[in-house]
């Protein structure tokens, strides 16, 4: 049995710590200051209201002033907070790392200022002496919080340059519902995690236009899970990654439900950013910003002359250009129905 510290008590930090749990080994569960509220629940309940499954008796429950208690005896550590707290949180654990541990990042995005993935986030956090002595370890593919908790049939796949510690952290969440693999291709990996948000804005878009079609969704997936091939090459992965679970699985579930989703449909209707974040009562869609910090990431590349943004990426172009240039729904998606 393993002793696992899940940083982070948001539903997928939740879940996790249940499906571990489950799975037999003893979890601590540390809460943000923002988490305080369902920390308190768990712990007085025993039960996840959102989730609506009951808490494991060996997961353990921590405030955000218990940290130091709450990595007592945790060589692996899941962290499972929003791509925009990444950097701050790592800053939050440095003092607590120690060679030997494992670290695996859930949160899927780009820094807001370095535009780094959440891996080299975490890399770089990391005390100069220890850098190399700690296994960073990526978790991607198609996972629904809610259904992880109720032992849905689930698969993910594991990444990471110490491929050992990949196979470790595979061995660890694997059970009879729960499918894994492995693979080196944590850059892969990363960037589908991070660009399949806007992509499935761009799905949505094209639902609100056109409705529940079939059709033009299938078309436009393929064509996305092609673009996620072309920006994982470009920044040096392996393109079939976006091909498999961490790519298109992952793309899959986003676009069937979710707020990038839901977000992208009510653009396509032709309401406003503003309007449709109210629409949303103001919940969090991660694809707008990362479509920002994409169309920086990928300018990036291309003055390296790795791609083309333009010719190459035209889903993501359009997509940028409806989310912040203003540029017309219609018109844009008749730009990526040309024929070439």
């Amino acid at each position: 049995m393993e002793r696992i510290l899940i940083i982070g008590a948001g539903l997928m930090g939740s879940a996790l710590s249940v499906h571990l749990a489950n799975n037999g080994h003893g979890v601590n569960l540390w809460g943000t200051q923002w988490d305080r509220e369902i920390i308190k629940e768990m712990e007085d309940r025993r039960y996840h209201p959102a989730l609506n499954v009951d808490i494991p008796e060996n997961i353990n429950l921590f405030y955000d002033d218990q940290l130091e208690e709450a990595f007592k005896d945790a060589r692996v550590i899941i962290i499972a907070v929003i791509a925009k707290g990444m950097r701050a949180i790592c800053q939050v654990l440095k003092p607590y790392f120690k060679k030997g541990q494992i670290i695996l990042t859930v949160s899927k995005g780009l820094d807001d200022d370095s535009l780094h993935t959440m891996s080299r986030v975490v890399e770089e956090s990391l005390p100069q002496g220890l850098r190399g002595q700690i296994s960073i370890v990526k978790l991607g593919g198609p996972l629904i919080a809610k259904e992880l908790a109720k032992d849905t049939y689930s698969e993910a796949i594991f990444a990471s340059k110490d491929i050992e510690a990949a196979q470790y952290m595979s061995i660890l969440f694997k059970s009879p519902k729960f499918r894994t693999s492995v693979t080196e291709d944590i850059d892969g990996v990363e960037i589908c995690a991070a660009f399949k948000n806007t992509y499935a804005i761009t799905m949505g878009i094209l639902e609100g236009i056109e409705g529940g079609y079939s059709n033009p969704k299938a078309a436009l997936m393929a064509r996305a899970v092609d673009e996620m091939g072309k920006i994982v090459a470009a920044f040096g992965g392996r393109k079939e990654t976006a091909y498999g679970i961490a790519g298109l699985g992952d793309l899959y579930v986003t676009s069937l439900s979710g707020r990038n989703g839901r977000f992208g449909q009510l653009i396509g209707q032709g309401k406003s950013k503003d309007e449709a974040l109210r629409l949303m009562d103001n919940a969090t869609v991660e694809g707008l910003a990362m479509t920002l910090n994409g169309y920086s990431f990928l300018k990036a590349l291309e003055g390296e002359g790795r791609i083309n943004l333009k010719e190459e990426l035209p889903l993501f172009y359009q997509t940028y250009q409806i989310l912040h240039q203003g540029e017309g729904v219609e018109k844009a998606v008749e730009e990526i129905w040309k024929v070439d």
